[in-house]
């Protein structure tokens, strides 16, 4: 009885002991779950949870600076450089598109990227032999409306030596009617007496018979007439089914021609479009679905010159420019500002100008970067004609206080964190701050004093 009952407890207590060890177990999914969470939140946000460094700031102050403060930096006699920028070469004024001016399939081209053509040289073919029996057909019609034409108006000379006839018996029928009154009037004229009755009547049937003759062969010059006339129109028409045919064959000599596509300009091939076997096709959504090549003079170059909207106030047309290259590194280009875009890029915060390459290398290719000096010049407009220095230039100044060491400034982040910043200063001064040439940009903010407790990196709270 005693080992019933030591048993039946054994088999009761084991149950319990597992229950346990299962919920503690349970518990260390979510627990788990939450320290990891708590530990991704730190990392993402806990630099942002931790006390930021207080600090005063002040704006980095963009003002027009006067013909005095830029001759600091350029110098005050004309022609100085008031600012560079970069830019890339491009065909001036743009780029000539050489287009297959029917739709078909590329046999052969005759050409390749960066090869130099001659107007008038063979760029590629296009297989045409449904233009060449499209020609043979309408060349054909063209030559049986021709003979149509001819035999039809065959009968035109046989009309007219009909009418030469008809008036030539007129004339006969009139002479002889004239002939037989002038008898018939001697008879009567002799009397009964004289002459029979019988031959009288005979003399007036002859003289009726002669004009009736007479009338017939008048009666028929105005069919012959008719006739003439209805050839003749129809000569007319055959001449405008002709003219047609005409043109027929002319589109289809053309459609056959434009199979051959040769360079409009002497140049260089800027963009190939075709190879053998391809399709090239008019009025389709692709703006280059027509295009052969693509063709530039690289006699007629420009720059394209992305000008910081700081320094945009100082462009103007007509503006001398010197420009170099990578690729030329001893050679300098020099140019003259041709026109300056109508809109501003948003993204850039530039202004695009177009400067002509007076002095363009062969060696110069589309796309190639460029770095521009823009001099001062005389600009003019619509208004009038001002300088580019009487314009200036936009000028950047901080607080004096800002400035750490001579040459170090404190600027704040768009992160939100302090950053030491080198910068390089002017001798020009103004209501306690002091103009920046380079380092800091418009529209930031810089940190003013004290400095001690910054480090950089560190976060930051502006007051």
């Amino acid at each position: 009885m005693s080992l019933d009952i030591l048993t039946s407890s054994g088999e009761i207590s084991t149950p319990r002991e597992g229950t346990k060890r299962k919920w503690s177990l349970t518990w260390l999914l979510p627990l788990g779950l939450l320290i990891g969470f708590m530990l991704i939140l730190a990392l993402l946000f806990g630099s942002r949870l931790m006390p930021a460094t207080q600090v005063n700031v002040a704006p980095v102050v963009t003002v027009r600076a006067t013909e005095g403060a830029s001759s600091a930096i350029f110098g005050s006699s004309a022609g100085q450089m008031l600012f560079q920028s970069s830019g890339w070469v491009e065909p001036d004024p743009y780029t000539t598109y050489v287009p297959a001016l029917i739709n078909g399939i590329v046999d052969k081209v005759e050409v390749l990227e960066g090869q130099s053509v001659k107007e008038g040289q063979l760029l590629a073919t296009l297989i045409n032999d449904e233009q060449k029996l499209a020609l043979e057909a309408a060349q054909q019609k063209y030559a049986s409306m021709e003979k149509r034409i001819d035999a039809h108006c065959k009968g035109i000379p046989i009309l007219k030596a009909q009418v030469t006839a008809a008036e030539k018996k007129i004339a006969a029928g009139k002479s002889l009617l004239e002939q037989e009154r002038d008898k018939l009037k001697r008879l009567e004229s002799i009397g009964k007496n004289a002459v029979s009755e019988q031959s009288i009547i005979q003399a007036r049937f002859s003289v009726a018979r002669h004009e009736a003759l007479v009338a017939q062969a008048e009666a028929e010059l105005p069919e012959l007439s008719v006739k003439i006339e209805q050839i003749e129109a129809e000569r007319q028409s055959m001449l405008a089914t002709l003219s047609e045919l005409k043109v027929a064959k002319a589109q289809t000599q053309l459609a056959l021609d434009r199979t051959v596509v040769r360079a409009p300009i002497d140049g260089i091939v800027l963009r190939l479009h075709a190879a053998p076997g391809k399709k090239r096709m008019l009025n389709m959504d692709d703006p280059t679905s027509s295009v052969i090549v693509e063709l530039y003079d690289p006699e007629q170059l420009q720059a394209r010159i992305d000008v910081p909207l700081t320094e945009a106030a100082g462009l103007g047309v007509g503006q001398k420019v010197e420009m170099v290259s990578d690729l030329l590194v001893n050679k300098s280009f020099y140019g003259t500002v041709t026109r300056i875009s109508g809109q501003a890029d948003l993204q850039r915060n530039t202004l695009q100008a177009k400067v002509a390459i007076e002095n363009p290398d062969t060696r110069l290719r589309p796309d190639m970067l460029m770095r521009a000096k823009f001099f001062a010049s005389k600009q003019a407009s619509s208004a009038g004609a001002t300088s580019a220095d009487s314009l200036g230039r936009l000028a950047l100044y901080a607080p004096e206080t800002a400035i750490v060491d001579g040459s170090h400034v404190w600027v704040v982040t768009p992160e939100g964190r302090a950053e030491l910043r080198t910068v390089k200063l002017a001798n020009d001064k103004r209501d306690d701050h002091i103009r920046v040439l380079s380092g800091l940009k418009s529209g930031e903010q810089v940190i003013l004093p004290p400095h001690t407790k910054l480090t950089d990196g560190e976060r930051i709270e502006k007051l």
